[in-house]
């Protein structure tokens, strides 16, 4: 049973970095936002930036049951790949600092790790992955998942298998580069949905020059 004032910490956190940069976040907010002392937080955590990554992964629960949800009765592997694309690309134009720094950013080399010690404290919400959600929630590399899944679709005959690297990395880099333009921007109301909206139509037409069929 986790302990209750460490799940205040990460909710306490999770709830200040929806509003809040990461970098701006200091250590005597967040006691004073979970009704505690500096000491308690240490006790807890390695230090501020562990919960804050801690916290940060929480963002990818929505995302995760989206996925879930819309691709569990889709057996097409090329539609399971947009698919894949659109949920991930609505919640990280809606979180751009949070997914930059989990999926490119200084938490990138811990990600995979972090992700499975906030599994060990959360396992009811995500027992019922099936092995193609754990491959992609698990793998702290953006670039890796994407092969993965457009290898089935390659498998399938929508694109060459030689193409996958290319295409996988040429996808990844237009989202992020796209996240980098929107980063002063993606709180206002309807940026979030405008970014997520012209990636998908970058992506579509990037897919296209590479499809076979």
């Amino acid at each position: 049973m986790i302990n209750k004032k460490k799940l205040d910490l990460i909710f306490a956190v999770h709830e200040m970095l929806k509003t809040t940069s990461p970098e701006l976040i200091k250590i005597r907010d967040v006691a004073a936002a979970a009704n505690c002392n500096s000491a308690i937080i240490y006790r807890h955590f390695d230090n501020l930036e562990h919960l804050i990554l801690i916290a940060s992964i929480k963002f990818l629960e929505d995302y995760l049951f989206d996925l879930q949800d819309v691709t569990r009765n889709n057996t097409d592997p090329l539609e399971v790949e947009i698919t894949t694309w659109r949920i991930f690309a609505k919640y990280a134009f809606m979180h751009i600092e949070i997914f930059d720094l989990l999926f490119w950013g200084k938490y990138k080399e811990n990600l995979g790790d972090s992700i499975y010690e906030y599994y060990k404290m959360f396992p009811e919400q995500w027992q019922h992955l099936n092995g193609l959600y754990t491959i992609v929630f698990f793998n702290n590399d953006l670039q890796e998942r994407n092969r993965v899944i457009l290898d089935q679709a390659a498998n399938a005959g929508y694109f060459k298998p030689s193409d996958v690297p290319l295409l996988a990395n040429l996808q990844c880099c237009f989202l992020h580069g796209m996240m980098m333009d929107y980063k002063n921007t993606y709180r206002q109301p309807g940026v979030p949905e405008k970014a997520a909206a012209l990636f998908m139509e970058t992506l579509l037409s990037l897919q296209k020059r590479y499809r076979l069929k």
